[in-house]
């Protein structure tokens, strides 16, 4: 039910919502004639019908009244009150409606003008009052615009969930919005429905707002929790279906540009290995990118320059775009011709940074790398016939709701980019199939696709923002209440170290966004355009990620640009910001100042014993004697960070307005990264890592201490030991911090870190390589039977088998990298899981940390000695333990993780709840504890992990036996650590 009429903004009552709810669909709760409190035999329908006939005559009154007020009467307060909104209230269910001037809370005055049974706020206003806008003199509308009012009341009430604001033109519904983060609500506009004799959307109107709708007690039992609880969790489902849309979508465009009778350039670089099956994924996810952004961006009218003339936006609309391919393919299977691909290159052409846009179509340049003719090199010159455009477009906008029956359309104005984003991650993880000569393009489970399974596959929202409250509120409140709470919010800084599409970089982008939106306009709600403006600033300064998958990084920024958008602006510069590398893999400058150590020596298979005893005692050798060679007295490590640290800042303080001075900004970080101080800090840093994980044998070249001084100092560097170096940083990503982001590096680092980063095992797991290259070395019945048939790919498939050889070679090199870097003594134990480094990475890497990471980390015996520590320095802010009985996660049941925040300021009690089973557990009284450093280190001496209570009240007996019980020091002890105890 598509309607002018009736617009639904967030997720919280849903386009497919509203049509359930309109078409009477009695699976919904509350649809049935009594729970309306209509008398047994009375249909809903004819209540309605009533109502209806009776307000369309009170509509006509009220607007000839209207008509004939003087230019005096600028509220009609009273004329709209008294002859439109309490028939129309009546009507719904409303009568005899409290006046009460204004409501408080938290010693706050709220000028609502109404409230319903003591939980409803109805604020109610003249005609001539915009509800979205301020109006001096006004009560109820002087201070801030109407809308807001109510939404700042009811979220900062806990008796208050649900209101109303209507001035008699328009009538919204809102909810308590201070967990989400965009404005949500449900506008009808009662002029149109009126005016325009829209019966059905009165029926609508009626069924949504009706008061039996808003009764409960508690207010969260009433029947639009109900719906809005419903649609939520309905929406959870169907971004199933849209996955299997998204995936046929690539399929469809992947094999259309093979079929196509035009494309023999794409198929002749697809046959000789020019463009490898990777890069032509990676170009149609990009092409699915661009079409996502446009259906995003067109719904929400965000997409045409602001002031384009109505006949430019039906031009663009009729002709060229993506929403009229929509409209087709719910029609048409589509023909053999391409304009339609034509039509859509016209699109993309004109939003690229080097175009100078088409007014006649109100479409500016956006630029940006998605845009750019660069990210489609062979799609953008191919053809596609519109069959296969058009079959696309289906999937990505039609879904088929199995237990309704129904397909729906994707409702791409409500749905969120973390959504979205969790689409896409799924994508990621597949493998390209692609047959030229038979012109045939699949997907295929990837090795390795549990990581999104099992680590960063798509992350509850309730748990994104229970993590946020802790690890990122307390640094808001901190730049909030400073001196200049504008700039200090700017200042934040925030990252991610495995963003993947970017949903928890999104999540604390709109939560000092929030912050930074409400100082400006003077600490009063703000409003949406307030909010989208924040949003926009706080995404080109504040956000940074960092992912292992380049098209991750793309995703992410693809994500952050939807969440910026604004009316035709240009897309910010992210490339600084949103990096491609392995943020386990790299150095630091006081591991580099300290040169490569001896334990890079340690042999690894493969290796030359007798080289690597030489390389070691040269290493040794060169170590001691170091300070003896001659240094380069104009180059230093604080040199060079300090001066890439200034360039990065420039880049940052640029302005971004305008297409060419994003293009700017491209162009400077392009030559910060070409200079000789960036290119040779780098290539010091890879080399440092590169020695842990190169092949030990003459064959190679040697890398050793001497390596990193020649660098450091400009000599000759050979020629072959530059190659390897570089070569080996591609292969494993080195990601270098302080090089990546030289100014958070010099300013201390990041505020806070955030993130659900993978868990998995560092070790290669031989079942989940051989998943898809083989399911029957895979689905072996045990380890032996596997080995065995990995020795036969020798003969039956050698390229296989050395594939199988390099995969291991470089999982074995990667986890030496980390177990002897120096760079994690606390995490770096026992058979390494990711999730143990990354907390070890994230807790060092910011003022304050959250992730969601296994149970684990606080009970494990690998873990031990990094949960001591949190323990021993205080830094243990909150430790949140999940049971997936509710799978809030798709593993296990079983399965525990917890949220974990930590901070490097002490706190002097840590807050605990363990056995949770969804977010608003953490809030139970009887769940939820807190112990000090002391109370800890009562529990558990000789295995120093976490102890484990279901209740506040398990907690405090137990740590009062504890403290009455005596304890005795261990002897040999060195300093009497009071974790080696035990009782007596």
């Amino acid at each position: 039910m598509a309607t002018a009429n009736v617009t639904s903004v967030g997720a919280l009552l849903p386009r497919d919502l509203l049509d359930r709810i309109n078409s009477t669909d009695l699976t919904l709760t509350g649809l049935d004639p009594t729970a309306y409190g209509l008398v047994p035999g009375e249909r809903v329908r004819d209540a309605v019908t009533r109502s209806w006939n009776r307000l369309i005559g009170v509509w006509g009154s009220f607007r000839h009244a209207e008509s004939r007020l003087t230019d005096s009467d600028l509220t009609a307060t009273s004329l709209t009150r008294t002859r439109w909104l309490r028939p129309l209230f009546e009507e719904l269910g409303f009568f005899d409606l409290p006046l009460v001037h204004s409501l408080a809370v938290g010693g706050k005055d709220y000028a609502v003008s109404h409230q319903w049974d003591t939980s409803v706020p109805v604020h109610l206003l003249g005609c001539r009052v915009p509800v979205d806008r301020r109006t001096s003199g006004v009560q109820g509308a002087a201070k801030v615009s109407p809308h807001s009012l109510v939404q700042e009341f009811l979220n900062r009430s806990d008796n208050h969930l649900w209101g109303i604001v209507s001035n008699g033109l328009v009538l919204r519904v809102l909810r308590d919005n201070a967990s989400l983060t965009r404005a949500a609500y449900c506008e009808f506009d009662l002029q149109g429905i009126f005016d325009g004799q829209a019966y059905s959307d009165f029926v609508l109107l009626w069924l949504l707002c009706h008061r039996t709708r808003f009764e409960g007690d508690p207010p969260e039992k009433c029947i639009l929790e109900q719906w809005s609880v419903e649609a939520a969790a309905d929406g959870t489902r169907a971004l199933d279906r849209l996955r299997e849309g998204v995936e046929k979508a690539v399929v469809s465009l992947g094999e259309g540009f093979l079929i196509h009778r035009g494309n023999s350039a794409l198929r002749e670089r697809l046959g000789s290995g020019d463009l490898t099956d990777v890069d032509y994924l990676r170009q149609l996810l990009r092409l699915v990118y661009r079409l996502i952004f446009l259906l995003v961006a067109e719904s929400r009218d965000l997409l045409l320059a602001p002031g384009t003339d109505g006949t430019a936006r039906r031009r663009y609309q009729r002709f060229y775009s993506v929403d009229r391919l929509r409209k087709l393919a719910s029609v048409r299977r589509g023909t053999s011709h391409e304009d339609l691909w034509q039509s859509l290159l016209v699109t993309m052409s004109a939003l690229d940074a080097d175009h100078r846009g088409i007014p006649a179509l109100g479409l500016k340049p956006l630029g940006s790398f998605l845009w750019s003719p660069n990210s489609l090199p062979d799609l953008g010159v191919a053809s596609i016939e519109n069959r296969h455009l058009l079959a696309a477009i289906r999937s990505l906008s039609l879904v088929r709701d199995v237990e309704a029956r129904a397909v729906r359309q994707v409702d791409y104005r409500n749905l969120g980019t973390r959504e979205l984003g969790s689409v896409y991650e799924s994508l990621l993880e597949l493998h390209p199939s692609v047959n030229v000569d038979a012109r045939t393009f699949e997907l295929v489970s990837a090795a390795g696709a549990e990581r999104k399974l099992t680590g960063s596959y798509y992350t509850p929202e309730s748990l994104i923002e229970r993590l946020l409250d802790e690890a990122l509120d307390p640094i808001l409140d901190e730049a909030e209440y400073s001196s200049n709470p504008e700039q200090a919010l700017l200042d934040l800084r925030v990252l991610d170290p495995a963003c993947g599409s970017g949903h928890f970089l999104i999540s604390a982008a709109h939560r000092i966004a929030g912050r930074l939106a409400t100082v400006r306009v003077g600490g009063i709600e703000p409003t949406p355009a307030d909010l989208r403006t924040a949003v926009r600033d706080v995404i080109g300064r504040c956000v940074y990620g960092i992912d292992i998958n380049p098209m991750a990084v793309e995703l992410c920024k693809v994500s952050l640009w939807l969440e910026a958008n604004d009316n035709g602006r240009p897309l910010g510069f992210l490339d600084h910001h949103i990096v491609c590398g392995n943020s386990l893999l790299g150095t630091t400058p006081e591991l580099l100042a300290d040169g490569i150590p001896q334990k890079a020596f340690k042999k690894l298979t493969g290796d030359d014993p007798k080289w690597l005893a030489h390389l070691r005692k040269t290493n040794l050798q060169e170590r001691k004697h170091r300070n003896q060679q001659m240094l380069d007295l104009d180059w230093t490590h604080d040199t060079y960070l300090d001066d890439l640290a200034n360039r990065m800042a420039d880049i940052n303080s640029a302005e971004d307005t305008t297409t060419t001075d994003i293009a700017a900004k491209a162009c400077r970080y392009n030559e910060l990264q070409q200079s000789s101080a960036y290119a040779r800090a780098k290539l010091a840093a890879d080399a440092w890592c590169a020695a842990f994980v190169t092949c030990k044998t003459p064959d190679h070249p040697p890398i050793t201490d001497s390596t990193i001084r020649v660098i450091t100092e400009g000599h000759h560097l050979p020629v072959d030991t530059r190659d390897q170096i570089v070569s080996l940083a591609d292969e494993y990503q080195f990601l270098h911090p302080h090089i990546a982001f030289p100014d958070i590096h010099t300013d201390g680092g990041f505020d806070a870190v955030v993130g659900n980063p993978p868990w998995g095992r560092i070790k290669l797991q031989e079942k989940k390589w051989f998943a898809h290259r083989s399911p029957e070395i895979a689905n072996a019945p045990n380890k032996a039977a596997r080995e065995r048939l990995i020795e036969q790919l020798k003969i039956e498939d050698p390229r296989l088998y050395q594939g199988f050889r390099a995969a291991k070679h470089q999982a074995e090199r990667t986890s030496a990298l980390i177990r002897n870097s120096g760079r994690y003594p606390l995490s770096a134990k026992g058979d390494i899981n990711t999730y143990q480094i990354f907390a070890d990475l994230m807790r060092t890497a910011g003022r304050r940390a959250g992730m969601i990471v296994p149970s684990g980390i606080a009970s494990d015996n690998q873990t031990k000695e990094f949960f001591n520590h949190l323990v021993q320095t205080r830094s243990l802010v909150s430790l949140y333990d999940f049971e997936n009985r509710k799978k809030l996660f798709p593993i296990d049941s079983r399965y525990k993780f917890c949220l974990l925040t930590v901070g490097q300021e002490p706190t002097a009690r840590a807050r605990f709840v363990f056995f949770a089973h969804e977010a608003a557990d953490i809030d139970d009284p009887e769940k939820n504890f807190s112990l000090t450093r002391d109370d800890l280190m009562l529990f558990n001496p000789n295995t120093r992990t976490a102890p484990t209570f279901r209740t506040r009240k398990d907690a405090q007996i137990t740590t009062g036996i504890y403290r009455r019980v005596p304890v005795l020091i261990r002897e040999g002890v060195p300093d009497g650590n009071p974790w080696d105890v035990t009782l007596s």
